[in-house]
């Protein structure tokens, strides 16, 4: 007798264990029987919204089942009973008691509960972790379609330089679906003959952890599907995974931007030679001595390696720089003997008079600049306002050298040309003090080494 109470005791303090576990648990459980709750605890209650008297032997797990779940949950709850299955697993939607939608994840198990079959079911809460990856979802979705609203093309690359986001604008731009070009080489659009030189710069970047180009504008050659190459405009951004570094690239087709500037350039020049013409239909001698220093600056540019759109911009200023003396009387330009000093002061005028005529034509390069600064020395002994050293613009500097040379080889209304072989000695002496150095030498290696000699026809 006192072994079956002793042993009762034990049993109930078994059980009272278990139920004080069940009911800490953070975790959903919940007992069924004929399709009836027959017991839930705290944390299943809350998660629904019930009082657990409402669930007991009224409800069952079908009466809070998501409607268009419930043919999932009963085939569980009958794979179970009939005995196919001892364990399922599954995710289902509940409905909370104010309408809320409640995801959860059930692990459930068949049992024998007072003598016939039940079912006992865990109920893990997953609402929090379902939004967060709605939130997710929502998120791709606007960057996705932002990405395709955007017209320029947004492309993706991992460390191996392999395509991995390929937006729409990408599709327009190189004629690739997405699908073609994911997982594949960025240099399916590189030029052949670009390829090498992008794969030794990408390895550099990558060893190094220096990119020279990211956070620049850059212009390099693409290639689109049909094989066809065009100027392309890209800017780069990068950052770091576990992988290694990913970039991002934006780029845009400039063929119409560049056909356009060329255009706007072509306008520019042949403004510069209507206004060339104008002087010439004044001052023929004035004409062709800018014509000449033109050729001779473009030389001079050249030879010291500066880039040819810089070469292209001394090209112009050279064959506008006496522009203003349209504003010197013709008589003053054309007379045979030794000018005033007042017809002096007019002429060192045009310097002025010509950046004024210039100084609102949008060029590219620093032109109406040039025209105020060519007659400056480095000294400060120049005019028209006595800049020294590297106040003068290197292009004024270029062509200061190139105008003394033409100025005198060639004749003048009130003198006989002095020669080539005179004004390479007036430049050299004044190497240093009146010209610029690197100017002069390169002056005198194009006569002297390279055979430069002024043409002998021209045209404006």
């Amino acid at each position: 007798m006192r072994r079956t109470t002793a042993y009762s005791e034990n049993s109930r303090e078994t059980d009272e264990g278990w139920r004080a576990i069940v009911e800490a648990s953070p975790v959903g459980i919940y007992l069924v029987q004929n399709q009836r709750f027959v017991y839930v605890n705290r944390a299943l209650a809350e998660m629904l919204g019930y009082r657990r008297e409402e669930f007991v032997g009224r409800l069952g797990p079908l009466d809070v089942v998501h409607p268009e779940d419930r043919d999932l949950v009963a085939r569980m709850m009958r794979e179970r009973l009939s005995g196919r299955t001892e364990v399922v697993r599954y995710t289902v939607r509940g409905i909370h008691k104010d309408g809320r939608v409640v995801y959860a994840e059930v692990l459930g198990r068949r049992i024998r509960f007072r003598g016939k079959p039940a079912l006992l079911d865990t109920v893990v809460d997953l609402t929090e972790k379902m939004r967060l990856l709605e939130s997710l979802r929502e998120s791709e979705r606007s960057r996705r379609a932002i990405l395709d609203a955007a017209w320029d093309a947004i492309i993706t690359v991992n460390s191996r330089a392999e395509i991995i986001e390929w937006n729409k604008g990408a599709e327009r731009l190189f004629g690739y679906k997405a699908d073609e070009v994911r997982g594949k080489s960025l240099l399916i659009i590189i030029p052949p003959h670009y390829r090498r030189a992008f794969q030794r710069g990408f390895a550099r970047a990558l060893e190094t952890g220096e990119y020279p180009h990211v956070g620049r504008l850059k212009e390099v050659p693409g290639r689109r599907k049909d094989g066809s190459e065009f100027p392309v405009e890209i800017s780069l951004s990068l950052w770091q995974t576990r992988e290694g570094p990913h970039f991002v690239a934006v780029a845009r087709d400039i063929t119409e931007r560049k056909e356009s500037l060329l255009r706007w350039r072509r306008s520019l020049k042949e403004l510069a030679r209507a206004l060339s013409a104008a002087l010439e239909a004044k001052d023929p001698y004035t004409a062709r001595h800018q014509l000449r220093v033109a050729e001779l600056a473009q030389a001079i540019a050249e030879e010291l390696g500066l880039p040819a759109d810089r070469v292209e911009g001394i090209y112009i200023g050279a064959l506008l720089h006496d522009i203003g003396k349209l504003a010197v009387p013709t008589e003053i330009l054309s007379k045979p003997t030794k000018l005033t000093p007042a017809e002096r002061s007019l002429v060192k005028h045009h310097a002025v008079a010509g950046y004024e005529i210039l100084k609102e034509v949008e060029f590219p390069w620093p032109v109406a600049e040039m025209v105020l600064q060519h007659h400056e020395r480095l000294d400060g002994s120049g005019y028209p306002h006595g800049l020294e050293g590297n106040r003068i613009t290197m292009e004024a500097r270029i062509l200061a050298v190139a105008d003394v040379v033409e100025a005198m080889s060639s004749h003048r209304p009130y003198r006989a040309a002095l020669g080539v072989e005179a004004a390479l000695e007036e430049i050299r002496k004044g190497r240093g003090t009146l010209y610029d150095p690197a100017v002069v030498d390169a002056c005198l290696r194009l006569f002297r080494e390279k055979g430069f000699r002024f043409s002998s026809q021209y045209e404006v």
